[in-house]
């Protein structure tokens, strides 16, 4: 085989492995960062939504409180894990799964559940 034609094999196989292992790590989430001011008003709305949309789907009439703590992961946009406080009698502790796409400017509430306090 010539030295031309062997080379050219190699580099159209290896090529593609190397453009999969990029794309594979753009794809990949970012870790999981504490959230500094759960009270700022943006994070206080992504709860707010949580609740409103748990409602909704649930036919139940939880009572947003506070944001006990949260974190953020970059991933297709941002995604909030939240620990969240309700009013009332009802269980008060519950931790929503919050997707916002930054280009759409949405949100998406990917899971909601009861939490130990």
């Amino acid at each position: 085989m010539r030295p031309q034609i062997l080379l050219l094999t190699i580099f159209l196989t290896v090529l593609p492995l190397l453009a999969v292992a990029t794309v594979s790590r753009k794809l990949a989430a970012g870790p999981w960062e504490a959230i500094k001011d759960v009270h700022d008003p943006h994070v206080q709305a992504v709860g707010k939504f949580a609740v409103t949309t748990f409602n909704s789907k649930n036919h139940t009439d939880l009572v947003f409180k506070d944001i006990r703590r949260g974190e953020t992961q970059a991933d297709r946009g941002t995604k909030y894990f939240l620990h969240l406080l309700m009013a009332g009698p009802v269980s008060p502790c519950y931790v929503a799964l919050v997707l916002e796409t930054p280009g759409q400017k949405s949100l998406e509430l990917l899971s909601f559940e009861r939490d130990t306090c």
